[in-house]
């Protein structure tokens, strides 16, 4: 689940803890990558913006020609180049501003993965709109963590109460403004979700939401000690092995950017 703390800017990002546990967060639903090329007649060009440790990119880039993969953080990007290891010569591994950033023309497909809010969509979808293909799609992602499990209401309910303890509002209007920022700048074709189960370390569950901004471990000091144990405690009675079971989901998005703002 994503945190909310309103003074969030993706600085983060740059935390080599931050990026250390990234690699902890959950894989998306194969399911998902299915559609995703389902979706895509064209295998030419991706852009995947806001890419990470390559998520998606890793998964789709054997599946076309080009692939531009875009951060503004090098922490990030040196982790996706780590694990991609070399397998995928053709990917263009970006450090960059996806607002700034110049695009090639005839994208077949463009994607974030839960990394859209963190954009400027007045800035940036008019350039996605003129760099699009003809048939091109445009998918915006987003959940990556646990969305269904006997202990799901607790563990959120303990991540709203540490937001609070950090000195934010859970879903404060600046949050709220920011998820929603681009959609009048997109034109929805459909929206679809993907679950799949997961058997994941307790541990590994844990140090995943520190890959988040809010719960970075810089920025919580000596209180991620209690934050990770209260976490603990909500998963630990169903536990087996060290590890829990639960289902992931995720929303799929999908369409093609604007020029201009669909005017309500």
């Amino acid at each position: 689940m994503a945190a909310t703390a309103a003074q969030n800017t993706g600085a983060e990002f740059e935390d080599e803890g931050v990026v250390a546990a990234y690699v902890h967060r959950t894989p998306y639903p194969p399911a998902l990558f299915d559609r995703l090329l389902a979706l895509t007649p064209g295998r030419d060009r991706l852009l995947d913006l806001g890419c990470g440790p390559g998520k998606l990119t890793l998964t789709l880039a054997p599946h076309f020609a080009e692939v531009l993969a875009v951060d503004p953080s090098a922490a990030m990007l040196r982790l996706a180049q780590t694990l991609d290891a070399g397998a995928n010569p053709h990917i263009a591994w970006t450090e960059a501003l996806a607002e700034d950033l110049p695009l090639p023309a005839g994208l077949d497909l463009i994607t974030a993965g839960a990394s859209i809010h963190w954009m400027d969509a007045p800035r940036l979808f008019p350039r996605l709109a003129a760099a699009i293909a003809s048939d091109g799609v445009m998918a915006i992602l987003g959940g990556d963590g646990p969305a269904d499990a006997p202990w799901i209401k607790a563990w959120d309910q303990t991540i709203v109460d540490w937001v609070g303890k950090l000195g934010g509002q859970w879903q404060d209007p600046a949050h709220t403004a920011r998820i929603i920022g681009h959609q009048p700048w997109f034109d929805l074709a459909a929206t679809e979700v993907f679950t799949a189960p997961v058997t994941q370390a307790v541990d590994d569950l844990i140090e995943a939401e520190h890959s988040r901004a809010t719960w970075s471990r810089a920025k919580m000091g000596a209180r991620a000690e209690g934050f990770d144990a209260d976490l603990r405690a909500v998963v630990a009675p169903y536990a087996r092995d060290g590890k829990v079971t639960f289902e992931i989901s995720c929303t799929l998005w999908w369409g093609r950017p604007r020029a201009t703002p669909l005017v309500a």
